[in-house]
């Protein structure tokens, strides 16, 4: 009971307390309570279960151990470590809180960012099998940019999914606009958008779903590739691409079984007209 009357007191006053300590005294205090100040610290860490120095506990120790010695008044009659122990003790526990915050937030930040990742390599993996072999899709054997550049544009589709699944309505307004511009596009070719990347399907199992040659989805793919690149880059949607003739067919009969392409719809219903009503 007199140790919190006493440092109630202090707290009160320490405001307009001015130090009479020299430089040299305010040192020798902090030296002979260093070991003192320290011993708070590793009692926090342990209340914490945390290290009292790698978390950093110590110099939040020793930072107000020195400011507490730079205001000690040892003409009131108040000992040194009654009027520092409350201070030294909050700033060890408040380190204590921003470390454990930070370290369960890096933690859980970067076990989602694998997860991920991981996800979407293996979307990418079955959507360009070539790439198991080594090499790189979407483009000819010396044209590097344009396959890195499809993989990147089939990146951005694939993870727009998780995005629709998981966004808050405020960050589904931006993934909105890209998907307006995919939903601006033939029926046909949201559909193979939506087999390759949403589906995980590979342009190959496309081509045989359709009943086509595969280079006719292959070169299709890399047109709408090509469309988006310029699209993402400016944001403009420009003059979207047309069915070329040997997907026509294929083309017709999608269209025939559903007016809208499935990048449509989620603008018309579902998880885009709940974040839409919302707005």
């Amino acid at each position: 009971m007199a140790g919190d009357s006493t440092e109630t007191l202090v707290e009160e006053e320490k405001s307009s307390r001015t130090t009479t300590l020299s430089t040299e005294e305010i040192d020798k205090l902090v030296l002979e309570n260093q070991g003192w100040a320290e011993s708070i610290a590793r009692s926090v860490a342990r209340a914490w279960n945390m290290d009292w120095r790698g978390d950093g506990l110590d110099g939040a120790a020793l930072e107000a151990l020195l400011f507490c010695a730079r205001r000690f008044d040892p003409t009131r009659g108040i000992p040194f470590k009654g009027y520092a122990r409350r201070r030294i003790h909050e700033a060890s526990t408040e380190e204590a809180r921003k470390s454990k915050s930070w370290a369960n937030s890096s933690k859980g930040s970067g076990e989602n960012t694998d997860e991920e990742a991981r996800k979407l390599s293996i979307k990418l993996l079955d959507a360009f099998p070539e790439l198991r072999d080594g090499y790189l899709p979407g483009g000819d054997d010396d044209d590097m940019r344009g396959s890195i550049r499809t993989m990147l544009v089939g990146a951005s589709i694939s993870s727009l999914k998780e995005g629709v699944e998981t966004s808050t309505p405020e960050d589904f307004m931006d993934i909105k606009k890209v998907i307006e511009i995919i939903a601006s596009m033939e029926a046909v070719h949201q559909l193979l958008l939506w087999k390759t990347y949403w589906e995980g399907n590979s342009l190959r199992t496309v081509a045989e779903g359709w009943e086509t040659d595969e280079l006719n989805v292959i070169r299709e793919h890399k047109v709408i590739i090509e469309y988006l690149t310029k699209c993402f880059a400016s944001s403009k949607k420009g003059v979207r691409p047309k069915v070329r003739p040997g997907l026509r067919t294929v083309a017709f009969k999608v269209k025939k079984e559903s007016e809208t392409g499935p990048f449509t719809q989620i603008l018309e219903d579902g998880r885009g007209a709940k974040h839409l009503q919302r707005r």
